[in-house]
């Protein structure tokens, strides 16, 4: 089925109730394969074998395009849009991108402490993440076996608490092609985007806010002399 702009979240949001409402009314049938993305091996990770004065960044809640806010897994092919069958990420989209966003600040930024709005006290700035396009993209309408390849795309904002005005403010786009046609090989490919465009925003605000603090102790001591 061909779904046109204006219809394609409804259609979606519509099509994953409707899912739903079968295997509840169902029962006893199949039962999803269950994934995880944004996980990388500790391996990989730097140890930090010095402690870190950590400044504390204010996480704003995240926003999500509706048809990518669930646990379902989502294809595209020109204006069609699929879920894939039978496989389910391990819980929301928004709850494995906030643990893969805290992961790479751990690894990348071990200077900042990201913290919710009620935990934040001292914080001077604050992090609004978007994420408009979590998708794996078929290629036109060519080889209909070819792997996809995934797309994570939208900005982040850091915002000065002070006046509420923005500080930096960019776009952010990611892709990774799949090895296979494969669930496996297209989730593989999906953690493989995440864990990059988190670590994306983690470096652009490690070195942001970095910036950001020279400039005022700048200010304050010229403020000083004077």
């Amino acid at each position: 089925m061909i779904f046109s702009p204006g219809n394609r979240t409804l259609v979606l949001l519509l099509g994953a109730s409707l899912l739903g409402s079968c295997g509840s009314l169902l029962g006893g049938g199949r039962r999803d394969d269950l994934f995880r993305f944004g996980v990388v091996e500790r391996a990989d990770a730097p140890s930090a074998r010095y402690p870190v004065p950590r400044r504390t960044l204010t996480l704003l809640r995240s926003r999500f395009a509706p048809e990518i806010e669930g646990d379902r897994i989502l294809t595209t092919r020109g204006e069609r849009a699929l879920y894939i069958k039978d496989a389910r990420w391990v819980a929301s989209v928004p709850d494995l991108f906030a643990q893969t966003l805290e992961r790479q600040f751990e690894t990348r930024a071990p200077g900042i402490r990201l913290a919710a709005p009620r935990n934040a006290a001292g914080a001077s700035q604050a992090l609004q993440v978007t994420v408009d396009r979590f998708e794996a993209r078929y290629h036109g309408e060519g080889d209909q076996k070819a792997p996809p390849t995934v797309l994570v795309a939208g900005g982040m904002t850091l915002f000065d608490l002070d006046d509420r005005q923005p500080v930096a403010s960019c776009r952010l786009s990611v892709e990774e092609p799949a090895m296979t046609n494969s669930t496996t090989g297209i989730v593989a490919a999906f953690n493989r985007a995440a864990v990059r465009y988190a670590a994306s925003i983690a470096d652009r605000s490690a070195q942001t806010s970095c910036t950001d603090s020279m400039d005022a102790k700048t200010r304050k001591g010229q403020n000083d002399e004077r």
